[in-house]
C-alpha cells in the first residue's frame, strides 16, 4: 500500500503570492503531515473498471464523483492512459454565462458521448452518422449534466501532469505545473487565478508565451536529495488529482473563460502520494 501524505500550505508549499523559509536538510517526508490511513481511490476505481478494451484507454467514467467533488472528465483516465475528449468543460462554460454551443458544436459533443457509452458496453444500433438518433439518444443527459454544474462549486480531475515535477536547486522546490484542461480539449486555454502562470507574456516589441503557460505553478520545498529519492521511485499518474472551484466565467473574443481557485493538487510516485491541501493558508507571520 502506498504512502499518503497530507502537505499544508504555509509549511511546504508556495503559491505566486507567498513565500516561506526554505527548510533544513531534515527528510521532508518525516515532516509532512499525516499519513492517510486508506489506499489510493484510483486504484480502486481502477479495479472495478467496466471497460471492454483495456483499462484507461478511454476516459473514466467508473464514478461522477472524485475525491467528494464533481468529476470532469478530462485531464487523463484514473489509469493516467489517454481517452477522448468530452465537453464537460462546454457544460460548465454554458451554465455559468452566455457561451452557448452552435449546432455543429452540440453535435460533436454528443458523438462523444456515444463514443464513450460504445466504448464502455459496446455497438447500441447507432451509427456515428446517426446525429438525430444521436441527439435522442444522449440529448437530454447532456442538458441534465449541464443542469447539474450550474449548482455545482467544487470539480476534480486527473491531470495530465505534463512535463513531470522537475527540481529547481537554487529556489529548492520541486516545480509542479498542473493543467486544467479548459474548452480545447487536451489544451490548456481560458483558465486563470491565483498561482497560475501567465498565457502570454509582452514586451515593448514582442509578445511570447512562456514555459508552462496557463498551468498552475505548485512549487514544494524539498532538499536536492529528497527530490532525487521521488525521481528514483518514478511517477504513477492514477493518483495525480486537482480540486478547483469556479468562480466565474465569462466571454471574451467569442470564446469562455474561466477563474478558478485549486483547493488540492495530489501528485503520485511509486510508493507515495503527496496531498498538498491549498485551502489551509499560511497564517500572517507564521515563519
Amino acid at each position: 500500500m502506498k504512502k499518503q501524505w497530507a502537505v499544508v500550505t504555509g509549511a511546504f508549499a508556495l503559491t505566486a503570492s507567498m513565500a516561506v523559509q526554505a527548510q533544513d536538510g531534515a527528510s521532508l517526508l518525516r515532516q509532512i503531515g499525516r499519513a492517510i490511513a486508506s489506499g489510493p481511490q484510483a486504484s480502486a476505481q481502477a479495479s472495478k473498471s467496466p471497460y471492454r478494451d483495456p483499462a484507461g484507454t478511454y476516459w473514466d467514467r467508473d464514478e461522477d464523483t472524485l475525491a467528494g467533488a464533481q468529476h470532469v472528465r478530462a485531464g487523463l483516465a484514473s489509469t493516467g492512459s489517454g481517452g477522448a475528449q468530452t465537453c464537460d468543460a462546454r457544460l460548465i462554460a454554458m451554465a455559468r454565462s452566455t457561451y452557448r454551443l452552435s449546432r455543429s458544436e452540440r453535435e460533436k459533443c454528443l458523438y462523444a458521448e456515444w463514443l464513450i457509452d460504445t466504448k464502455q458496453h459496446g455497438p447500441n444500433g447507432i451509427t456515428p452518422q446517426q446525429t438525430e438518433a444521436i441527439e435522442r439518444k444522449y440529448g437530454a443527459a447532456f442538458d441534465a449534466r449541464e443542469e447539474r454544474f450550474r449548482n455545482t462549486q467544487r470539480f476534480a480531475l486527473r491531470p495530465n501532469i505534463d512535463p513531470h515535477p522537475t527540481y529547481d536547486r537554487a529556489r529548492g522546490t520541486l516545480d509542479i505545473y498542473v493543467p486544467i484542461p479548459w474548452i480545447n480539449g487536451f489544451e490548456v486555454s481560458g483558465v486563470t487565478g491565483d498561482g497560475f502562470r501567465p498565457s502570454s507574456a509582452r514586451s515593448q516589441r514582442t509578445s511570447w508565451t512562456p514555459q508552462n503557460a496557463g498551468r498552475y505553478h505548485l512549487p514544494i520545498r524539498m532538499s536536492e536529495s529528497e527530490a532525487q529519492g521521488l525521481f528514483r521511485q518514478g511517477r504513477d499518474a492514477r493518483d495525480d488529482l486537482v480540486i478547483f472551484s469556479v468562480k466565474r466565467v465569462w466571454v471574451e473574443q467569442a470564446g469562455p473563460r474561466a477563474e478558478v481557485d485549486v483547493e488540492r493538487v495530489q501528485v503520485g510516485y511509486r510508493n507515495e502520494v503527496i496531498g498538498v491541501d491549498l485551502t489551509k493558508k499560511k497564517k500572517e507571520g507564521e515563519s
